[in-house]
C-alpha cells in the first residue's frame, strides 16, 4: 500500500509538469497558427509605434527654428568669450540654411555633437542639419557604420585632406610609414568614427593607432605623439588652443581626399536641395560681389528663387569669402581647392573631380525589393531620357555606363527615349515613363518647384555631378558655363545615389589612369552584394573613363577645356553655379 502511495506520488510529481508542459506547447502552436493567418497581428502586437515625421523643411517652417549638429572646434564653432556667443563657419552656415528659411527673424539652435554621436543624431531626428566637417562617400551615402542608415550630403563647402602633426620625430616616422626601431614607440591618434580611421588601418598596425573622440585632448595630455587629422583639426592654432606647450611639426604627405559636406537625412531630397542652394548662393555671391551691406542686390544679378531667401542668409552672414576670412583664414589659409574656380584665371586645371568612395569591398546595403532598382532589374531594361539629338552622343554613353553597371557590365540593356524639351522633367520621371534623364540642365528653378510646398516640401530633381559644363554664348568667360548631369526623381534615394556614383566612377577612372583597356584595375564593389560586383568596373569596360568618352564624342563637343578637365587636387575648386 506505501508503495503504491508513492508511486502515486511520483506520478503527480514527475508527469503532471510534464503534461503541463505539453498542453502550453499545444496551446502556443496554435496561437501561432492563427497568427499565421492574421497578416495584422504582428504589427498589432509586435510593431512598437513608428512616429511620422514632416518633411523636413515644412517642419523648421512650423517650429520657426533650425537645429544643427556642430562639433567643439575651433574655427567651426567655439564659444566668443568676449560676446558669449558661438561663433565659426558651421555656425554660419546653419545661420544662413536658417535664414534662407525662416527670413530675417529665423532663430537657430546649436546641438553639440562628437565623432561618435554625430550621425546617430541625425537619423534619431535629434538634429536637423548636421554641420561637423564630414567626408562625402559613397559609404556614408549608403550606409553608415554607427548609424546603421545612409545619409544626403550638399556640394563640398571645405576641401581637405588627411595628414600628421605633433611632435617632429614622431611626425616623420609616421610620414615615412615607419612604426620599427627608432620608430618603435611611434602613437598615432586618429578621431574615432571617421573615414580616416580605414585609411589608417590599411597603412599600420592597430597598436600604433588611438581612435578616440578626443584626440586632441588624448594627445596634449601624453596618449600619442601623432596627431592625424585634416587641416582643419590639426594645425598649429588649433592644437595650441587645445592646451599643447611642446614642440610642433607638421607633415608633408597628404593621404587623402577630404570633401566636407552638409550632411541631411535619406529620402528628404528637397531639404538637401535647400541646404545646397544656400551654399552654392553663398559661393555666388562672392563671385559677383554681394554681401551683408548691398544683398538686396542678389536678386538684380539673376540669383532670385521664390523658393528660398538668400537675401536674408547673405544679410546673416555674408558671402562665402566673408564667412571663411572670419572663421577659417587664421586657420587654414585660404588656398587650391578652396579658391573660387574662375576660367579665365585658370586655364591647365578644372573643377571635374571624383569623391572618395570609402569602404566597399564588404556587404552593407540591400535595395527595397520594391524600390527602383530592383523594378529596373525586374523589366530587364533601363529606359532612358536622353535631351539631345544625336543618335550617338556623350549622353547615349552613359545610358550604355547605368546599363552595364546595373547589368553585370551588359551595356546593351537599355532604351532611349528621345527628350524634346526640358519641361515637366520631374513628371516624366515620378510617371515612371523613363528612369533617368541624360543631358538635364542643373539650375535651382529644375531643382527645387516651389509645388504644393506645405504638404510635401519642394519636388524636383535629384542630379547626378555634372558630366559637362557649356555654354550657350560664345562669350564663355564672361558668361561662365553652365552644367549639365544625370537627373532621377526624388522618390527613391538609393537610385538617386547610384546613379551619382556611376558617373564619379567615369571620373575617379581618369584621375586614376585607368582606361578601358585596363579596365580589370577597378576595384570591385560588394557593398550590395555579389549582383553588383561590376557596378563600377562594367561601364569602364563598356564606355571607358571620362576623357575616353569625351574624347569619342569631340567633333560633337566644344574643346575640352576650363570647367570640363579635371581638377589637380590643388588648384580652386569652387564653382560659383549660374541661376
Amino acid at each position: 500500500e506505501e508503495r503504491r502511495r508513492r508511486m502515486k506520488r511520483q506520478i503527480i510529481i514527475v508527469w503532471c509538469p510534464l503534461v503541463l508542459l505539453v498542453v502550453i506547447i499545444a496551446v502556443a502552436i496554435v496561437a501561432l497558427e492563427g497568427r499565421k493567418d492574421d497578416p495584422g497581428t504582428d504589427e498589432d502586437i509586435v510593431a512598437p509605434p513608428q512616429r511620422i515625421y514632416d518633411p523636413m523643411l515644412v517642419q523648421v517652417k512650423k517650429e520657426g527654428v533650425l537645429r544643427c549638429g556642430v562639433p567643439t572646434k575651433y574655427g567651426f564653432s567655439t564659444m566668443n568669450e568676449e560676446t558669449g556667443e558661438r561663433e565659426g563657419i558651421a555656425v554660419d552656415f546653419c545661420r544662413a540654411v536658417s535664414a534662407a528659411v525662416l527670413g530675417p527673424s529665423f532663430r537657430i539652435e546649436l546641438i553639440d555633437v562628437t565623432s561618435i554621436t554625430r550621425f546617430t543624431s541625425l537619423a534619431a531626428h535629434e538634429i536637423d542639419l548636421l554641420i561637423f566637417g564630414d567626408t562625402h562617400t559613397m559609404e556614408r551615402d549608403f550606409h553608415e557604420g554607427r548609424a546603421n542608415v545612409g545619409f544626403q550630403f550638399t556640394d563640398p563647402y571645405f576641401y581637405d585632406g588627411l595628414a600628421f602633426a605633433g611632435q617632429a620625430h614622431p611626425v616623420k616616422c609616421a610620414d615615412d610609414f615607419n612604426w620599427f626601431g627608432e620608430c618603435e614607440g611611434l602613437k598615432i591618434c586618429v578621431n574615432a568614427g571617421t573615414t580616416h580611421v580605414d585609411i589608417l588601418r590599411n597603412i599600420f598596425p592597430d597598436p600604433n593607432l588611438i581612435p578616440t573622440d578626443k584626440f586632441l585632448e588624448t594627445f596634449v595630455d601624453g596618449g600619442c605623439n601623432v596627431i592625424a587629422g585634416e587641416q582643419n583639426d590639426i594645425s598649429e592654432v588649433v592644437v595650441l588652443k587645445a592646451g599643447y606647450e611642446g614642440e610642433f611639426g607638421n607633415g608633408e604627405k597628404v593621404l587623402s581626399k577630404e570633401p566636407l559636406a552638409m550632411v541631411t537625412r535619406k529620402n528628404d531630397q528637397s531639404w538637401t536641395d535647400v541646404a545646397n542652394w544656400v551654399l552654392r548662393g553663398l559661393i555666388h555671391a562672392e563671385k559677383i560681389g554681394i554681401s551683408q551691406g548691398n544683398a538686396n542686390e542678389f536678386d538684380q544679378h539673376g540669383g532670385h528663387s521664390d523658393a528660398i531667401d538668400f537675401v536674408s542668409a547673405i544679410e546673416a552672414v555674408g558671402n562665402y569669402g566673408d564667412i571663411y576670412a572670419k572663421h577659417m583664414e587664421h586657420v587654414v589659409p585660404r588656398k587650391g581647392q578652396n579658391l573660387l574656380y574662375i576660367a579665365s584665371e585658370v586655364n591647365q586645371t578644372g573643377i571635374q573631380y571624383s569623391h572618395p568612395t570609402g569602404t566597399i569591398d564588404e556587404f552593407r546595403h540591400h535595395f527595397a525589393p520594391d524600390g527602383k532598382i530592383n523594378q529596373i532589374l525586374d523589366k530587364g531594361k533601363l529606359v532612358c531620357g536622353v535631351l539631345g539629338d544625336e543618335n550617338e552622343s556623350m549622353e547615349v554613353d552613359y545610358c550604355r555606363a547605368l546599363s552595364a553597371s546595373l547589368f553585370a557590365s551588359d551595356s546593351s540593356l537599355f532604351e532611349v527615349v528621345k527628350l524634346t524639351d526640358e519641361s515637366n522633367l520631374a513628371e516624366k520621371l515620378d510617371s515612371g515613363s523613363v528612369d533617368v534623364i541624360v543631358g538635364a540642365p542643373v539650375n535651382i528653378d529644375v531643382d527645387i518647384s516651389p509645388l504644393n510646398e506645405t504638404a510635401k516640401g519642394f519636388s524636383g530633381l535629384a542630379f547626378s555631378q555634372p558630366y559637362i559644363y557649356y555654354s550657350e554664348s560664345r562669350d564663355h568667360l564672361e558668361h561662365g558655363s553652365r552644367p549639365k548631369a544625370l537627373a532621377t526623381g526624388q522618390k527613391d534615394a538609393d537610385w538617386s545615389t547610384f546613379v551619382y556614383w556611376v558617373v564619379a566612377n567615369a571620373i575617379a577612372a581618369e584621375e586614376n589612369g585607368i582606361t578601358r583597356g585596363d579596365f580589370r584595375d577597378i576595384p570591385d564593389v560588394k557593398f550590395f552584394g555579389d549582383e553588383f560586383e561590376w557596378m563600377f568596373r562594367g561601364p569602364i569596360l563598356a564606355v571607358g573613363n571620362y576623357g575616353e568618352i569625351y574624347e569619342r564624342h569631340s567633333e560633337n563637343l566644344p574643346p575640352r577645356k576650363n570647367e570640363n578637365l579635371l581638377n589637380d587636387g590643388s588648384s580652386p575648386q569652387l564653382w560659383h553655379q549660374a541661376f
